[in-house]
């Protein structure tokens, strides 16, 4: 039997935060045991959080103290969660790994670090090597794993395989994204009830510059285009839902591409995590739906078992010989965030990082 982990959730009351809540307190060998929070430090977790998600606070858990993100107070502690925020993030996590905890982090502070995994577990698990690297360089005894930006994820995934398997020459993508994606609050209302909130570029190029480095690292069966070759591009917006990015993607070939063999390798897509039936691996990563009004952000959100881990596509179209067009839709504080990290960890259990 494998032995019980246990994990502090930084920010723990945070939107992302309490899906590592919900989502650890019913896990197998991973267990919610240090609850970080800010402005809430001495008081018991059910009083202070805003349980905005399924379901109410576990009864184990609502009694458990907010403690300060302080590593001195977590002798116990093997794995160190973090959805801590922009900026806020960076010198935290690497004062953790420092002191020798594997830090597995949402933030972006770290993604670009060329010794640091931008992991997918089913993408691209073999960069958790990166480790080895990164520990010798650093000269640290744990180390820092990012996952990618949750909208970077609904058109990596789906991205990936046509990447992998045809002569991709581009991907044109528009993103209609939720209020979660930018925490609690948020967004102020009047921004953006009765209306569609453009991102603006610098957030569509972080997000293809993340899509970018994913695909870089996806092993191939075709040899062509390089990637350097293949153009990439993005609009990126904010609307009035909760939960769930909602993905629009164009993709060109360098020649005539069948959609129903793009249809056909999405649909037989997996990983390692499924061949090791991890336990937060959904059977198909992606789920493909034949519907034309599908997918759609409230009813198919939660897709997948564990719920929420899967990607729909759907609208898959034969654009032209050379062209397809297809829909995603990512639940992004499950996928793209809080369950992505969690199947990271059970990855990289897998593979020996976690040890004692």
């Amino acid at each position: 039997m494998r032995r019980t982990l246990k994990a502090a959730i930084l920010g723990a009351t945070g939107l992302v935060g309490i899906e590592y809540v919900r989502m650890l307190t019913e896990h197998p060998y991973i267990k919610p045991a240090y609850l970080a929070g800010k402005g809430s430090v001495g008081k018991p977790y059910g009083e202070v959080v805003r349980w905005q998600t399924v379901g109410q606070v576990p009864k184990e858990i609502r009694d458990m103290e907010v403690k300060p993100t302080d590593p001195k107070l977590m002798d116990d502690v093997d794995i160190i969660f973090s959805p801590l925020p922009q900026g806020a993030a960076g010198p935290v996590e690497e004062q953790f790994a420092k002191l020798g905890f594997p830090v597995i982090s949402n933030s972006p502070d770290h993604r670009f670090d060329p010794d640091v995994p931008l992991l997918i577990p089913e993408v691209n698990p073999h960069t958790a090597s990166l480790i080895d690297e990164q520990r010798k360089k650093r000269d640290w005894k744990g180390f820092i794993v990012t996952t990618p930006l949750c909208t970077a994820q609904g058109a990596a995934i789906p991205l990936s395989v046509i990447f992998s398997n045809f002569k991709m020459t581009g991907a044109y993508v528009t993103t209609i994204q939720s209020l979660s994606g930018a925490g609690y609050p948020g967004i102020p209302s009047l921004d953006v009830v009765d209306n569609i909130l453009p991102l603006g570029d610098g957030y569509d190029k972080k997000t293809i510059r993340e899509v970018t480095r994913i695909l870089s690292e996806v092993k191939r069966n075709v040899d062509e285009p390089k990637l350097q070759d293949v153009s990439l591009d993005a609009t990126t917006h904010r609307i009035a839902t909760v939960h769930g990015h909602y993905e629009v993607a164009y993709v060109t070939f360098k020649e005539d591409t069948d959609v129903n063999k793009i249809k056909e390798a999405m649909t037989n897509f997996r990983g390692e995590p499924q061949d090791l039936k991890l336990p937060t691996a959904p059977e198909k990563p992606i789920l493909i739906t034949e519907e034309d009004n599908r997918p759609q952000v409230y009813f198919d959100r939660w897709s997948g078992d564990p719920p929420g881990m899967s990607i729909v596509v759907g609208r898959l179209k034969q654009v032209n010989q050379k062209g397809i067009r297809f829909v995603s839709l990512i639940h992004n504080t499950i996928r793209g965030a809080a369950g992505g990290g969690i199947l990271t960890a059970e990855l990289l259990t897998e593979k020996g990082y976690l040890e004692k």
